[in-house]
Protein backbone atom coordinates (compact mmCIF):
# COMPACT_ATOMS: atom_id res chain seq x y z
CA UNK A 1 0.00 0.00 0.00
CA UNK A 2 1.30 3.45 -1.14
CA UNK A 3 1.64 6.05 1.70
CA UNK A 4 -1.08 8.27 -0.32
CA UNK A 5 -3.21 5.08 -0.59
CA UNK A 6 -4.13 4.79 3.47
CA UNK A 7 -7.55 5.78 4.52
CA UNK A 8 -9.11 7.11 7.81
CA UNK A 9 -12.48 6.51 7.98
CA UNK A 10 -14.39 7.89 11.10
CA UNK A 11 -17.34 6.41 11.97
CA UNK A 12 -20.00 8.83 14.25
CA UNK A 13 -23.42 8.16 15.63
CA UNK A 14 -25.64 8.19 19.17
CA UNK A 15 -24.90 5.50 21.51
CA UNK A 16 -26.25 2.10 20.11
CA UNK A 17 -26.18 3.74 16.43
CA UNK A 18 -23.96 0.60 15.41
CA UNK A 19 -20.95 2.55 14.75
CA UNK A 20 -19.06 0.32 16.26
CA UNK A 21 -20.50 -2.50 14.53
CA UNK A 22 -20.26 -0.68 11.31
CA UNK A 23 -16.63 0.23 11.87
CA UNK A 24 -15.57 -3.57 12.96
CA UNK A 25 -17.11 -5.09 9.59
CA UNK A 26 -15.63 -2.44 7.36
CA UNK A 27 -12.16 -2.61 8.86
CA UNK A 28 -12.33 -6.69 8.48
CA UNK A 29 -13.81 -6.38 4.96
CA UNK A 30 -11.07 -4.35 3.81
CA UNK A 31 -8.01 -5.14 6.03
CA UNK A 32 -8.00 -2.14 8.06
CA UNK A 33 -6.97 -1.41 11.52
CA UNK A 34 -10.01 -0.43 14.44
CA UNK A 35 -9.18 1.36 16.62
CA UNK A 36 -12.40 1.67 19.04
CA UNK A 37 -11.85 4.55 21.48
CA UNK A 38 -14.90 3.49 24.02
CA UNK A 39 -13.74 -0.05 24.10
CA UNK A 40 -10.48 1.05 24.73
CA UNK A 41 -11.20 3.28 27.68
CA UNK A 42 -13.40 0.64 29.09
CA UNK A 43 -10.84 -2.00 28.96
CA UNK A 44 -8.48 0.69 30.88
CA UNK A 45 -10.94 2.17 33.63
CA UNK A 46 -12.02 -1.68 34.46
CA UNK A 47 -8.30 -3.19 34.29
CA UNK A 48 -7.41 -4.64 37.78
CA UNK A 49 -3.46 -3.29 37.51
CA UNK A 50 -5.45 0.29 37.53
CA UNK A 51 -7.31 0.41 40.33
CA UNK A 52 -5.08 2.52 42.30
CA UNK A 53 -4.27 4.85 39.94
CA UNK A 54 -6.38 8.27 40.64
CA UNK A 55 -6.28 9.62 37.20
CA UNK A 56 -8.00 6.34 35.81
CA UNK A 57 -10.91 6.34 38.67
CA UNK A 58 -11.44 9.94 38.12
CA UNK A 59 -12.02 8.92 34.91
CA UNK A 60 -14.11 6.02 35.45
CA UNK A 61 -16.61 8.19 38.04
CA UNK A 62 -16.98 10.37 34.71
CA UNK A 63 -17.80 7.32 31.98
CA UNK A 64 -20.12 5.20 34.52
CA UNK A 65 -22.29 8.54 35.01
CA UNK A 66 -22.63 8.60 31.13
CA UNK A 67 -20.64 11.94 30.57
CA UNK A 68 -17.58 12.18 28.18
CA UNK A 69 -13.89 11.66 29.94
CA UNK A 70 -11.26 13.92 29.77
CA UNK A 71 -10.46 15.14 26.40
CA UNK A 72 -7.06 15.70 27.36
CA UNK A 73 -6.31 12.54 28.02
CA UNK A 74 -8.16 10.54 25.70
CA UNK A 75 -6.83 12.74 22.84
CA UNK A 76 -3.04 12.00 23.88
CA UNK A 77 -4.09 8.32 23.90
CA UNK A 78 -5.66 8.51 20.56
CA UNK A 79 -2.92 10.24 18.76
CA UNK A 80 -0.55 8.04 19.96
CA UNK A 81 -2.65 5.15 18.27
CA UNK A 82 -3.16 6.79 15.19
CA UNK A 83 0.66 7.25 14.21
CA UNK A 84 1.23 3.67 15.36
CA UNK A 85 -1.04 2.66 13.07
CA UNK A 86 0.05 5.06 10.35
CA UNK A 87 3.57 4.55 10.65
CA UNK A 88 2.99 0.91 10.23
CA UNK A 89 1.38 1.48 6.72
CA UNK A 90 -1.88 0.97 7.44
CA UNK A 91 -5.23 2.42 7.24
CA UNK A 92 -7.44 3.57 9.77
CA UNK A 93 -11.33 2.88 11.49
CA UNK A 94 -12.04 4.69 14.46
CA UNK A 95 -15.36 4.50 15.94
CA UNK A 96 -16.27 7.95 18.26
CA UNK A 97 -13.32 9.58 18.34
CA UNK A 98 -12.44 12.16 19.08
CA UNK A 99 -15.12 13.37 21.02
CA UNK A 100 -14.99 17.23 21.55
CA UNK A 101 -13.95 20.12 20.08
CA UNK A 102 -11.14 20.27 22.27
CA UNK A 103 -10.17 16.70 21.30
CA UNK A 104 -10.80 17.23 17.68
CA UNK A 105 -8.39 20.93 17.32
CA UNK A 106 -7.40 22.09 20.80
CA UNK A 107 -4.67 20.12 22.52
CA UNK A 108 -1.60 20.97 22.97
CA UNK A 109 0.95 20.45 19.59
CA UNK A 110 -2.49 20.04 18.28
CA UNK A 111 -5.61 18.06 18.24
CA UNK A 112 -6.60 14.45 16.68
CA UNK A 113 -8.26 15.73 13.27
CA UNK A 114 -4.59 17.68 13.17
CA UNK A 115 -2.48 14.24 13.61
CA UNK A 116 -4.98 12.86 11.18
CA UNK A 117 -4.33 15.48 8.61
CA UNK A 118 -0.88 15.51 9.14
CA UNK A 119 -0.81 11.24 8.85
CA UNK A 120 -3.15 10.44 6.33
CA UNK A 121 -3.72 13.51 4.42
CA UNK A 122 -7.59 15.62 4.12
CA UNK A 123 -8.11 14.22 0.87
CA UNK A 124 -7.67 10.60 2.53
CA UNK A 125 -10.45 11.24 5.61
CA UNK A 126 -13.76 10.26 5.63
CA UNK A 127 -16.79 10.50 8.26
CA UNK A 128 -19.77 8.11 8.28
CA UNK A 129 -22.45 9.71 10.23
CA UNK A 130 -24.69 7.19 11.52
CA UNK A 131 -28.18 8.82 12.76
CA UNK A 132 -30.73 7.07 15.12
CA UNK A 133 -33.66 8.93 17.44
CA UNK A 134 -32.98 9.09 20.93
CA UNK A 135 -35.88 6.92 22.28
CA UNK A 136 -34.02 4.01 19.66
CA UNK A 137 -30.65 4.99 21.62
CA UNK A 138 -32.32 4.29 24.85
CA UNK A 139 -34.13 0.99 23.65
CA UNK A 140 -30.81 -0.35 22.17
CA UNK A 141 -28.62 0.27 24.95
CA UNK A 142 -31.19 -0.91 27.85
CA UNK A 143 -30.72 -4.38 26.21
CA UNK A 144 -27.18 -4.69 26.47
CA UNK A 145 -27.19 -5.16 30.35
CA UNK A 146 -23.97 -3.11 31.36
CA UNK A 147 -24.17 -2.04 35.30
CA UNK A 148 -24.58 1.31 35.40
CA UNK A 149 -23.63 2.11 32.17
CA UNK A 150 -26.97 0.83 30.40
CA UNK A 151 -29.45 2.55 32.77
CA UNK A 152 -32.09 4.68 30.81
CA UNK A 153 -31.17 7.79 32.83
CA UNK A 154 -27.56 7.43 31.98
CA UNK A 155 -28.15 6.73 28.36
CA UNK A 156 -30.31 9.89 28.01
CA UNK A 157 -27.39 11.93 29.77
CA UNK A 158 -24.94 10.14 27.16
CA UNK A 159 -27.51 11.30 24.26
CA UNK A 160 -26.83 14.86 25.02
CA UNK A 161 -23.36 14.98 25.66
CA UNK A 162 -23.20 13.95 22.52
CA UNK A 163 -25.31 16.55 21.03
CA UNK A 164 -23.33 19.00 23.61
CA UNK A 165 -19.72 17.79 22.49
CA UNK A 166 -19.38 15.66 19.69
CA UNK A 167 -21.85 16.54 17.03
CA UNK A 168 -20.27 19.97 16.64
CA UNK A 169 -16.94 18.21 16.15
CA UNK A 170 -18.35 16.86 12.97
CA UNK A 171 -19.64 19.79 11.69
CA UNK A 172 -16.05 21.46 12.19
CA UNK A 173 -14.05 18.32 10.36
CA UNK A 174 -16.72 19.33 7.47
CA UNK A 175 -15.58 22.77 7.62
CA UNK A 176 -12.36 22.20 7.56
CA UNK A 177 -12.79 20.11 3.92
CA UNK A 178 -12.89 16.91 5.31
CA UNK A 179 -15.96 15.13 3.59
CA UNK A 180 -18.95 13.60 5.63
CA UNK A 181 -21.60 11.25 4.34
CA UNK A 182 -24.71 10.08 6.81
CA UNK A 183 -26.39 6.95 7.31
CA UNK A 184 -29.65 5.89 8.50
CA UNK A 185 -28.93 3.76 11.32
CA UNK A 186 -32.57 2.69 12.03
CA UNK A 187 -32.64 -0.68 9.18
CA UNK A 188 -31.58 -3.84 10.07
CA UNK A 189 -27.39 -4.11 10.49
CA UNK A 190 -26.66 -5.97 7.02
CA UNK A 191 -28.73 -3.47 5.30
CA UNK A 192 -26.71 -0.31 7.30
CA UNK A 193 -23.48 -2.27 6.11
CA UNK A 194 -24.80 -2.49 2.69
CA UNK A 195 -25.76 1.39 2.42
CA UNK A 196 -21.78 2.28 3.81
CA UNK A 197 -20.15 -0.30 1.74
CA UNK A 198 -22.53 2.01 -1.66
CA UNK A 199 -21.16 5.14 0.01
CA UNK A 200 -18.01 4.58 0.56
CA UNK A 201 -16.98 2.50 -2.70
CA UNK A 202 -15.54 5.51 -4.74
CA UNK A 203 -13.98 6.84 -1.29
CA UNK A 204 -11.76 3.26 -1.11
CA UNK A 205 -11.07 2.67 -4.71
CA UNK A 206 -7.06 2.71 -4.41
CA UNK A 207 -7.68 -0.28 -1.60
CA UNK A 208 -9.27 -2.33 -4.19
Amino acid sequence: MTKNCKKALLFYGPPGAGKGTQAKSVAESRGFVHFDSGKYIEKLIHDPALQDDENIQEQKKLFLSGKLCDPAWIGAEAKKRIREISSSGESLVMSGNPRTMEEAFELERGGVVDTLIEEYGKENILVVFIDIPVEESVERNSKRGRPGLDEPDVIRVRCKEYKKLTAPVIKEMESWGIKVIEIDGMPPPREVSKNIEEKIKSFLECQN
